[in-house]
This record gives structure tokens, sequence and C-alpha cells, in this order.
């Protein structure tokens, strides 16, 4: 069974994850709505566009004209906040890593980035599936990664660990140094095992899942997303066991018979799966210690808050 810290550093990591895919989409979309538009060779429609551009026109529905100042503006309201905190953290973690000459090293990046590629056929799978699922570039997944484990080491950085507290912690906590697997699924949700099966043959004629889930699936709460269940631990103490035997038996891209739950019956769909490796000897140890030292830390946002007042962040309006 999964402890509850696993859990909340799951989520944590997945929380920084999205602000960091927010802040990127939302500052190259600022900053193309802020520099003018080259015009167009065709010299019919030049005088049109050029006039566009001057009154800072973004784009038009029928006679409606949406402005670049009303995007950025609407931008900045809506994700202004979480945009420029992601900034103004990433500016004070550098100044603090230069005024403790802190960096991380190729060996380190390529050792983190291995560890995140884990379970995955190879890198080029990785990079797709990190494209697809969050919109993440290799440069972008590469300085996420580099600001994380500087912040890290800036968070333990007075914190000393001894060799006997680090065996003492793997010989404790065996299941977080295991190797483990994951699917990722979903699933539609039916009333009865007759109304499982007519949604099974449309399956089998070639009816796309998503779609059949967001039509027919009962459970709410993943309908609309095409019955996404995200990334789910093989030992996922809350999820149905019969749901994660029938995944431990699929291949990805392939979906299941009608599983009797207790909402009915459901018929899973395995998009991807992942078994992560066996860490070496000098990997194990050197995790074990690092997380020994995070537990013993402040929170990560406790950390950033205090490097935000250590350098005086502020805003401008």
């Amino acid at each position: 069974m999964m402890k509850k810290d696993q859990v909340l550093r799951g989520v944590v990591l997945l929380q920084a994850v999205c602000m960091i895919v927010l802040a990127v989409v939302v500052v190259t979309q600022v900053m193309a709505a802020s520099e003018p538009m080259a015009p167009p060779v065709d010299e019919k429609d030049e005088g049109t566009d050029q006039a566009s551009v001057a009154d800072g026109i973004a784009a038009t529905v029928g006679s409606e004209q949406i402005t670049s100042a009303a995007l950025i503006g609407q931008l900045r309201r809506q994700y202004g906040d979480s945009v420029l905190r992601t900034l103004m953290v990433r500016a004070a973690i550098r100044l603090e890593a230069e005024a403790y000459s802190l960096s991380i090293s190729t060996e380190e990046l390529g050792e983190e980035l291995t560890n995140a590629m884990s379970g995955y056929e190879d890198e080029e799978h990785f990079y797709e599936a990190m494209k697809q699922q969050l919109a993440l570039t290799p440069e972008a997944i590469e300085e996420d990664i580099q600001y994380r484990l500087l912040l890290e080491k800036i968070a333990i950085r007075s914190i000393d660990v001894t060799d006997s507290e680090v065996e003492d912690y793997i010989e404790s906590n065996p299941e977080e140094f295991q190797p483990r697997t994951q699917y990722r699924l979903s699933w539609i949700v039916a009333r009865n095992k007759r109304d499982a099966e007519d949604i099974l043959q449309m399956l089998d004629a070639g009816e796309d899942f998503a779609l059949l889930a967001r039509t027919y699936s009962l459970d709410e709460l993943t309908a609309y997303s095409g019955g996404d269940l995200g990334m789910i631990d093989g030992d996922d103490p809350f999820l149905d066991e019969a749901i994660l035997d029938a995944a431990s038996q699929l291949e990805p891209g392939a979906w299941s018979v009608p599983i009797k739950i207790d909402e009915g019956q459901a018929i899973i769909y395995l998009a991807e799966k992942r078994v992560t490796e066996q860490l070496d000897e000098r990997r194990l140890r050197e995790a074990a210690r690092k997380q020994l030292a995070l537990s013993q830390a402040q929170p990560l946002q406790q950390v950033e808050e205090e490097l935000l007042s250590k350098y005086g962040a502020k805003i401008v309006q």
C-alpha cells in the first residue's frame, strides 16, 4: 500500500510540472501577441494587414475586433499571478545558486532524465508522451528538472545525513526503492453488463474509446475527459483490484471485457504501461540520502517564499 507522503509528493510534483507548462504557454502567447506581425507578401492585402497591426488587432470575429491589448489583459488577469510568481521564483533560485556556487552537473541531469524515462520504451517515446500529455518540449523538460534539482539542493544545503541513517532508511522503507509498474488507464462505466457489451461491440467495430466514454460513461468525473483515469500504480489501494488485474493482462492500445465493479460494469483501456528499473547501489543510497534530507528540510514552497523575501522580490505594476 502506498504511503500518504508518497501520494502527496506525487501531487506536488504534478502541480509543479503543470505550473511550468502554464508559464511557458502563457508567456509565449503574450510575447507573440506583443510583437508586430510582418505583413504578407500579397500586395492586395498589404494595406489592410498593416492597418490591423497598427491598431493592435489580434483577431476578428465578423465585425468584432479583438485587440492585442485585450488579449494580453485577459491572459494577465487569468494567469498573470501564477506565471509571474514562477518567473520570480526561478530568478531567486538562480541568485541563491550563484551565491552558494550550486549547480546541476551534466551527470545529475542525465540521471534524473533517466529516472524520468524509466518505464518508457525509449527516449523518443518518453519525449513524445511528454509532448502529448503536457505539451513539454525536451528543452522545457530539462529546464524544469534543473530548477527543481537546484531548489532541492538549496533546501537541503545545511542538512547532514549519516551513512547509518541512510542504511536504516533503506531497510525500513524497501517498498520505496522497488521496481514499480504503472498504467495509464481510461474507462467507461456502464449501468449493467448488457449496456457494457453493447459498448464493447461499438469498440470492436472501430468506434473511438474516448468518444464513447464521453457519450455513455456513467462516471461523470472522468467522462468529460474521455474516461481518463491518469497514471495508476499497479498496487493502487484506491482502485478496484479487478481493474488492476485486468490492466496487468492488457497490452497498450487494448481494452478489456466488461468488469464488474460497485458502480456497475467497466471497460478499461490501457494507453501506456511503465515499469521502473531497480536502482543500482550508488543511486539507491543517493536517493535515500536525498529523501531523508528533504524529509528534514522545510517544504519546498516555504523555501521559495523565503528566497523571494531574501532577494526583495516585489511586483511592479
